[in-house]
Protein backbone atom coordinates (compact mmCIF):
# COMPACT_ATOMS: atom_id res chain seq x y z
CA UNK A 1 0.00 0.00 0.00
CA UNK A 2 1.25 3.45 -0.92
CA UNK A 3 2.52 5.53 1.99
CA UNK A 4 0.00 8.36 2.33
CA UNK A 5 1.83 10.28 5.04
CA UNK A 6 2.85 12.88 2.45
CA UNK A 7 -0.78 13.28 1.41
CA UNK A 8 -1.73 13.75 5.05
CA UNK A 9 0.89 16.49 5.46
CA UNK A 10 -0.42 18.11 2.28
CA UNK A 11 -3.99 18.12 3.62
CA UNK A 12 -2.85 19.65 6.88
CA UNK A 13 -1.13 22.41 4.94
CA UNK A 14 -4.53 23.08 3.35
CA UNK A 15 -5.95 23.55 6.87
CA UNK A 16 -8.40 20.68 6.49
CA UNK A 17 -10.16 19.48 9.65
CA UNK A 18 -9.07 16.22 11.31
CA UNK A 19 -12.30 14.52 10.26
CA UNK A 20 -11.92 15.68 6.65
CA UNK A 21 -8.32 14.43 6.55
CA UNK A 22 -9.39 11.05 7.94
CA UNK A 23 -12.16 10.79 5.32
CA UNK A 24 -9.85 11.78 2.46
CA UNK A 25 -7.19 9.26 3.51
CA UNK A 26 -9.76 6.47 3.87
CA UNK A 27 -11.42 7.28 0.55
CA UNK A 28 -8.05 7.44 -1.21
CA UNK A 29 -7.02 4.05 0.16
CA UNK A 30 -10.28 2.57 -1.13
CA UNK A 31 -9.69 4.14 -4.53
CA UNK A 32 -6.11 2.83 -4.67
CA UNK A 33 -7.37 -0.68 -3.89
CA UNK A 34 -9.96 -0.44 -6.67
CA UNK A 35 -7.36 0.94 -9.12
CA UNK A 36 -4.85 -1.82 -8.42
CA UNK A 37 -7.50 -4.52 -8.78
CA UNK A 38 -8.26 -3.42 -12.33
CA UNK A 39 -4.77 -2.64 -13.67
CA UNK A 40 -1.15 -3.64 -13.25
CA UNK A 41 -0.07 -0.03 -13.73
CA UNK A 42 1.33 2.07 -10.93
CA UNK A 43 -0.19 5.35 -9.77
CA UNK A 44 2.29 7.20 -11.97
CA UNK A 45 0.20 5.96 -14.92
CA UNK A 46 -3.07 7.22 -13.45
CA UNK A 47 -5.15 9.30 -15.90
CA UNK A 48 -8.47 11.12 -15.73
CA UNK A 49 -10.30 8.27 -17.47
CA UNK A 50 -9.43 6.00 -14.54
CA UNK A 51 -11.07 8.39 -12.09
CA UNK A 52 -14.11 8.76 -14.35
CA UNK A 53 -14.44 4.96 -14.32
CA UNK A 54 -14.26 5.03 -10.52
CA UNK A 55 -17.04 7.62 -10.48
CA UNK A 56 -19.17 5.24 -12.57
CA UNK A 57 -18.26 2.44 -10.17
CA UNK A 58 -19.55 4.48 -7.21
CA UNK A 59 -22.87 5.01 -8.95
CA UNK A 60 -23.10 1.34 -9.97
CA UNK A 61 -22.83 0.25 -6.34
CA UNK A 62 -25.64 2.68 -5.48
CA UNK A 63 -23.69 5.12 -3.38
CA UNK A 64 -25.81 8.13 -2.47
CA UNK A 65 -25.05 11.32 -4.38
CA UNK A 66 -23.74 12.95 -1.19
CA UNK A 67 -21.39 10.05 -0.42
CA UNK A 68 -20.25 9.73 -4.04
CA UNK A 69 -19.45 13.44 -4.21
CA UNK A 70 -17.52 13.31 -0.95
CA UNK A 71 -15.43 10.45 -2.34
CA UNK A 72 -14.91 12.34 -5.60
CA UNK A 73 -13.72 15.37 -3.62
CA UNK A 74 -11.31 13.07 -1.77
CA UNK A 75 -9.94 11.59 -4.99
CA UNK A 76 -9.62 15.02 -6.62
CA UNK A 77 -7.56 16.19 -3.64
CA UNK A 78 -5.48 13.01 -3.81
CA UNK A 79 -4.83 13.48 -7.53
CA UNK A 80 -3.89 17.11 -6.99
CA UNK A 81 -1.30 15.98 -4.46
CA UNK A 82 0.00 13.33 -6.89
CA UNK A 83 0.36 16.04 -9.55
CA UNK A 84 2.00 18.61 -7.30
CA UNK A 85 4.40 16.00 -5.91
CA UNK A 86 5.40 14.94 -9.43
CA UNK A 87 3.93 11.43 -9.33
CA UNK A 88 1.65 12.14 -12.29
CA UNK A 89 2.35 14.61 -15.07
CA UNK A 90 -1.20 15.66 -15.94
CA UNK A 91 -3.74 17.25 -13.62
CA UNK A 92 -6.80 15.13 -12.84
CA UNK A 93 -10.02 16.71 -11.60
CA UNK A 94 -13.48 15.34 -12.33
CA UNK A 95 -16.89 16.88 -11.83
CA UNK A 96 -19.22 16.00 -8.99
CA UNK A 97 -22.24 13.79 -9.56
CA UNK A 98 -25.40 15.67 -10.43
CA UNK A 99 -28.24 15.07 -8.03
CA UNK A 100 -30.45 12.35 -9.45
CA UNK A 101 -33.38 13.77 -7.49
CA UNK A 102 -34.96 16.60 -9.48
CA UNK A 103 -36.20 18.15 -6.26
CA UNK A 104 -33.58 20.04 -4.28
CA UNK A 105 -35.91 20.52 -1.34
CA UNK A 106 -36.10 17.05 0.14
CA UNK A 107 -33.42 17.57 2.76
CA UNK A 108 -31.96 14.65 4.69
CA UNK A 109 -33.10 11.07 4.30
CA UNK A 110 -34.61 9.60 7.47
CA UNK A 111 -31.65 7.27 8.06
CA UNK A 112 -29.24 10.20 7.64
CA UNK A 113 -31.23 12.25 10.11
CA UNK A 114 -31.29 9.43 12.65
CA UNK A 115 -27.51 9.06 12.45
CA UNK A 116 -26.97 12.81 12.78
CA UNK A 117 -29.29 13.28 15.76
CA UNK A 118 -27.86 10.24 17.52
CA UNK A 119 -24.31 11.53 17.11
CA UNK A 120 -25.18 14.99 18.43
CA UNK A 121 -27.14 13.64 21.41
CA UNK A 122 -24.41 11.10 22.14
CA UNK A 123 -21.93 13.96 22.46
CA UNK A 124 -24.12 15.49 25.22
CA UNK A 125 -23.29 19.09 24.42
CA UNK A 126 -26.49 20.85 25.48
CA UNK A 127 -26.01 23.82 23.15
CA UNK A 128 -25.39 21.59 20.13
CA UNK A 129 -28.48 19.53 20.96
CA UNK A 130 -30.44 22.76 21.30
CA UNK A 131 -29.26 23.92 17.86
CA UNK A 132 -30.22 20.71 16.03
CA UNK A 133 -33.60 20.38 17.74
CA UNK A 134 -34.58 24.00 17.09
CA UNK A 135 -33.58 23.77 13.43
CA UNK A 136 -35.42 20.48 12.93
CA UNK A 137 -38.45 21.45 14.97
CA UNK A 138 -38.98 24.95 13.59
CA UNK A 139 -37.24 25.12 10.20
CA UNK A 140 -35.59 28.42 11.09
CA UNK A 141 -33.14 30.10 8.75
CA UNK A 142 -29.66 30.25 10.30
CA UNK A 143 -29.93 34.05 10.61
CA UNK A 144 -33.19 33.63 12.52
CA UNK A 145 -31.57 31.07 14.82
CA UNK A 146 -28.68 33.40 15.59
CA UNK A 147 -31.09 36.20 16.44
CA UNK A 148 -33.20 34.30 19.00
CA UNK A 149 -33.29 36.17 22.30
CA UNK A 150 -34.42 34.77 25.62
CA UNK A 151 -37.41 37.08 25.59
CA UNK A 152 -38.58 35.50 22.31
CA UNK A 153 -39.17 32.14 24.01
CA UNK A 154 -42.23 31.13 26.01
CA UNK A 155 -42.14 27.64 27.51
CA UNK A 156 -44.49 25.92 29.93
CA UNK A 157 -44.77 22.25 30.85
CA UNK A 158 -47.15 21.40 28.01
CA UNK A 159 -46.51 24.00 25.32
CA UNK A 160 -44.08 26.52 23.99
CA UNK A 161 -43.90 29.37 21.52
CA UNK A 162 -41.04 31.04 19.66
CA UNK A 163 -41.40 34.56 18.28
CA UNK A 164 -39.33 35.03 15.14
CA UNK A 165 -38.42 38.09 13.11
CA UNK A 166 -37.95 36.75 9.61
CA UNK A 167 -37.12 38.11 6.18
CA UNK A 168 -38.28 41.67 5.64
CA UNK A 169 -38.76 42.06 9.41
CA UNK A 170 -41.96 40.00 9.19
CA UNK A 171 -42.93 38.50 12.54
CA UNK A 172 -44.23 34.97 12.98
CA UNK A 173 -44.82 32.67 15.94
CA UNK A 174 -43.86 28.99 15.86
CA UNK A 175 -45.17 26.44 18.39
CA UNK A 176 -42.42 24.39 20.04
CA UNK A 177 -42.81 20.62 20.26
CA UNK A 178 -41.67 18.67 23.31
CA UNK A 179 -38.23 17.82 21.88
CA UNK A 180 -37.48 21.48 21.20
CA UNK A 181 -38.83 22.58 24.59
CA UNK A 182 -36.69 20.03 26.41
CA UNK A 183 -33.57 20.93 24.42
CA UNK A 184 -34.01 24.64 25.14
CA UNK A 185 -34.70 24.11 28.85
CA UNK A 186 -31.74 21.73 29.24
CA UNK A 187 -29.43 24.21 27.52
CA UNK A 188 -30.63 27.26 29.46
CA UNK A 189 -30.00 25.31 32.69
CA UNK A 190 -26.28 25.09 31.87
CA UNK A 191 -25.95 28.23 29.74
CA UNK A 192 -23.19 30.54 30.89
CA UNK A 193 -24.31 33.66 32.69
CA UNK A 194 -23.92 36.46 30.19
CA UNK A 195 -25.20 39.98 29.87
CA UNK A 196 -26.32 39.16 26.34
CA UNK A 197 -29.98 38.34 25.83
CA UNK A 198 -29.20 36.07 22.88
CA UNK A 199 -30.07 32.42 23.43
CA UNK A 200 -26.98 30.85 21.86
CA UNK A 201 -23.81 32.06 23.56
CA UNK A 202 -20.25 30.98 22.78
CA UNK A 203 -16.94 31.96 24.31
CA UNK A 204 -16.96 35.22 22.36
CA UNK A 205 -20.59 36.15 22.80
CA UNK A 206 -23.61 35.40 20.64
CA UNK A 207 -23.02 32.63 18.09
CA UNK A 208 -22.70 33.72 14.47
CA UNK A 209 -23.84 31.76 11.42
CA UNK A 210 -20.29 30.56 10.65
CA UNK A 211 -20.00 28.98 14.09
CA UNK A 212 -23.31 27.16 13.67
CA UNK A 213 -22.33 25.96 10.19
CA UNK A 214 -19.04 24.61 11.56
CA UNK A 215 -20.79 22.81 14.43
CA UNK A 216 -23.14 21.05 12.01
CA UNK A 217 -20.32 20.33 9.57
CA UNK A 218 -18.31 18.66 12.34
CA UNK A 219 -21.10 16.25 13.21
CA UNK A 220 -21.98 15.71 9.57
CA UNK A 221 -18.43 14.60 8.81
CA UNK A 222 -18.55 12.11 11.67
CA UNK A 223 -21.61 10.34 10.29
CA UNK A 224 -20.99 10.94 6.57
CA UNK A 225 -23.93 13.32 6.11
CA UNK A 226 -23.79 16.65 4.32
CA UNK A 227 -25.68 18.95 6.67
CA UNK A 228 -26.37 22.68 6.75
CA UNK A 229 -29.07 24.71 8.49
CA UNK A 230 -30.82 25.10 5.13
CA UNK A 231 -30.87 21.34 4.51
CA UNK A 232 -32.48 20.88 7.93
CA UNK A 233 -35.06 23.52 6.98
CA UNK A 234 -35.81 21.56 3.81
CA UNK A 235 -35.97 18.35 5.86
CA UNK A 236 -38.76 19.79 8.01
CA UNK A 237 -40.65 21.22 5.03
CA UNK A 238 -40.62 17.92 3.16
CA UNK A 239 -41.51 15.94 6.29
CA UNK A 240 -44.53 18.17 6.94
CA UNK A 241 -45.72 17.63 3.36
CA UNK A 242 -45.38 13.85 3.72
CA UNK A 243 -47.34 13.99 6.99
CA UNK A 244 -50.22 15.69 5.19
CA UNK A 245 -49.85 19.16 6.71
CA UNK A 246 -51.74 21.90 4.87
CA UNK A 247 -49.44 23.81 2.52
CA UNK A 248 -50.56 27.16 3.99
CA UNK A 249 -49.59 25.96 7.47
CA UNK A 250 -46.14 24.97 6.22
CA UNK A 251 -45.81 28.37 4.56
CA UNK A 252 -46.52 30.10 7.88
CA UNK A 253 -44.12 27.89 9.84
CA UNK A 254 -41.25 28.44 7.40
CA UNK A 255 -42.03 32.10 6.80
CA UNK A 256 -42.26 31.95 3.01
CA UNK A 257 -43.50 35.16 1.38
CA UNK A 258 -44.73 33.26 -1.67
CA UNK A 259 -46.63 30.00 -1.38
CA UNK A 260 -45.05 28.88 -4.67
CA UNK A 261 -41.80 28.47 -2.73
CA UNK A 262 -43.57 26.15 -0.29
CA UNK A 263 -45.10 24.20 -3.17
CA UNK A 264 -41.62 23.08 -4.22
CA UNK A 265 -41.75 20.58 -1.35
CA UNK A 266 -44.68 18.83 -3.03
CA UNK A 267 -42.80 17.90 -6.22
CA UNK A 268 -43.02 14.14 -6.62
CA UNK A 269 -39.95 11.99 -7.20
CA UNK A 270 -39.72 8.50 -8.66
CA UNK A 271 -38.92 7.17 -5.18
CA UNK A 272 -42.08 8.80 -3.81
CA UNK A 273 -44.11 6.93 -6.45
CA UNK A 274 -42.42 3.62 -5.63
CA UNK A 275 -43.04 4.03 -1.90
CA UNK A 276 -46.67 5.02 -2.45
CA UNK A 277 -47.42 1.97 -4.61
CA UNK A 278 -45.44 -0.43 -2.42
CA UNK A 279 -47.49 0.67 0.59
CA UNK A 280 -50.79 -0.34 -1.05
CA UNK A 281 -52.74 -3.20 0.52
CA UNK A 282 -55.82 -4.60 -1.27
Amino acid sequence: MLDLSGFEVYLRSQERSKNTIACYIRDSKTFIGWYRNRTDCGLDKLIELDVIEYKKHLLNINESVVTANRKIASINAFCKWLYESGTITTEVNIKAVKNRDTRQYKGLEEKELRRLRAEIHRNRNKMHICIIEILLGTGLRVSELCNIRLRDIEISERKGLLKVIGKGNVNRSIPLNKDVRKAIKDYIAVRSVDESDFLLIGQRGALKRNAINLILEKYGERVDVEVTPHRLRHTLGYKLVKEGTAITTIQQILGHDNIMTTNLYTVTTEQDKVEALDALEW
